[in-house]
């Protein structure tokens, strides 16, 4: 045998999981190659059925472990995730003879919060909302606050709508009819991105 047989030999060897097995001797492996070599394939009957491959207990458990890790992927984040932190608000009730102040950018800096917020649910007359960004002051994740009277009076407080998106400035602890807090509209994202640039 060359050099090169014996480098693919033991290249072979290497990736054959019975390397453990004691070798074959040459004497036997020359007759085995000639063997496969001189051996019509064509003898073995073409009508004879193929034996359909039992399935191995490692492979059911490789399925499994599979499975599992997948069932995990999904599971784990979820319980590994923190809780929503959630910042309660009030609105401010209204005042009849109030009178709103004109809306600048100088107005909404003065609060001490502001956010944009969609609303993901109205339960009991509280609203939910899920902040979506921050402009201002530390606000959670969540804000609760009571729902609004419908009152057609200027600084009455918001009547929140389902799935809706708002823009807030807040005191830190309520809303008020008159803190330039609305549904979304392009001229008050005009005045919240004055207000708050970048």
């Amino acid at each position: 045998m060359t050099d090169e047989h014996d480098a693919t030999r033991r290249l072979i060897r290497r990736a054959d999981p019975a390397a453990a097995l004691a070798p074959v001797s040459a004497d036997r492996l020359t007759r085995l190659t000639e063997d496969a070599m001189t051996t019509d394939s064509t003898s073995v009957p073409s009508e004879a059925p193929a034996r359909p491959r039992a399935l191995r207990p490692w492979m059911l458990a490789g399925a499994g472990a599979v499975a599992a890790g997948a069932a995990a992927a999904i599971v784990l984040p979820a319980l590994l995730a923190p809780a929503p932190t959630v910042t309660t608000l009030a609105l401010e009730s209204s005042d009849a003879t109030a009178m709103c102040m004109t809306l600048s950018p100088e107005l909404l800096r003065q609060g001490v919060l502001a956010f944009r917020a969609d609303v993901t649910g109205i339960d009991g007359g509280v609203v939910t909302l899920q902040v979506t960004e921050r402009f201002q002051g530390e606000v959670g994740d969540l804000v609760q606050v009571q729902q609004g009277d419908d009152i057609p009076i200027d600084g009455a407080p918001i009547v929140f709508q389902d799935g809706a998106s708002y823009l807030i400035s807040s005191d830190g602890t309520t809303i008020g009819g008159c803190s330039g807090s609305g549904v979304v509209s392009p001229e008050l994202e005009a005045l919240f991105d004055e207000a708050f640039p970048g």
